[in-house]
């Protein structure tokens, strides 16, 4: 199975001056783990749950005061539409980032998080069950 058979197409982006605060206000709105920075509508960073947490460790006024792009990852991990489920467990796994945006040329067409990992693998072994009833 490829990333773009399973990627979430739904991205949430955030340009690099918005605020934390306000980042995180539409990360709980959204129901996302992660947001995708840019500058210009290009990819420039990601910003997840923990980076917000890490954040809010800080003074109340320095936290107040932080931009995304004074938390974010950059550069940032990305994989191909066409990496198989294999490439991206791996790439997980040696990077430590449980969020990718899937990047097709210029273009961010989607983003594969660990959660969209664990609903592929767990597809994949209702379906051997399934094989072996038969």
């Amino acid at each position: 199975m490829l990333a773009k058979d399973f990627m979430t197409e739904m991205i949430v982006t955030a340009e690099e001056d918005v605020l934390v605060e306000d980042a995180a206000k539409l990360m709980a709105a959204e129901a996302i783990g992660s947001l995708i920075i840019t500058s210009n509508d290009v990819l420039s960073g990601m910003v997840t749950r923990q980076d917000i947490v890490s954040a809010q460790l800080l003074s109340e006024e320095t936290y107040r005061s932080l931009t995304v792009a004074d938390v974010m990852h950059s550069p940032v991990v990305t994989v191909l539409p066409d990496s198989d489920v294999g490439q991206v467990i791996s790439l997980m796994n040696s990077t430590g980032k449980h969020h990718l945006p899937v990047i097709d040329g210029d273009d961010i067409i989607g983003i594969v998080a660990a959660s969209d990992i664990i609903r592929v693998l767990a597809t994949f072994k209702l379906v051997a069950k399934a094989t072996e009833e038969d």
